[in-house]
């Protein structure tokens, strides 16, 4: 039954007079139940979809790393690297032959894990991929590398992401942590500032 009906039922219930004297009060209790757990369930949905929106994240940016286009395509290419700056990855397995297997971290310190597909590939110039059908994350992401004329690599991100089967508890938990979108910028972004990266 809809949280809806169940307070309908549940306000019918306590609103409604008897004719004459007499167990009232089961009916009223009753009816209190019935508008509580339409309450619970409304606000346990409410939280749940506020946390699930605090894991997503859409990224839009670009930088400049100081170093070759071809290095830095070459770390990039191999998604088994990105938990190396991506501090909510654990782990990424590249099967080398457009397949991937990821691994993050949830809020409350579990894991999730998807299947990837790489969408589009062009060396040192264009990477992309989509998470595979049903994954409990919804995520797509492109990485551009343009030449700069003094040697170094422009880098154009764009990064959707999406929990979309979750525990309670962790989308809970995500609403107390910050909004994915900036940390996840502020990882992408060590790529121009971690020189070691790309040793």
């Amino acid at each position: 039954m809809s949280s809806l009906l169940l307070g309908a039922a549940g306000g019918a219930l306590v609103g409604a007079r008897p004719r004459r004297a007499g167990p009232s009060a089961v009916a009223t209790l009753a009816g209190l139940t019935l508008v509580g757990v339409a309450a619970h369930r409304s606000l346990s949905d409410a939280l749940r979809r506020v946390g699930e929106n605090r894991r997503s994240a859409h990224v839009r940016l670009s930088f400049v790393v100081p170093r070759p286009v071809g290095d830095v395509f070459r770390f990039c290419s191999d998604f088994a690297n990105f938990p190396r700056f991506i501090g909510a990855l654990r782990e990424v397995e590249d099967f080398g032959d457009g397949r991937s297997h990821w691994i993050a971290w949830t809020p409350t310190g579990g894991v999730v894990s998807w299947d990837a597909i790489t969408t589009k590939f062009v060396t040192n110039r264009v990477i992309a991929w989509r998470s595979a059908s049903g994954s409990p994350v919804r995520t797509s992401g492109t990485l551009r590398f343009v030449p700069e004329s003094n040697g170094d690599t422009c880098v154009k991100v764009t990064l959707d992401y999406c929990v979309v089967e979750g525990s309670f508890v962790d989308a809970v938990a995500a609403l107390a942590i910050p909004r994915r979108a900036k940390a996840l910028e502020k990882d992408i972004q060590r790529l121009a500032e971690s020189a070691e990266l790309f040793l």
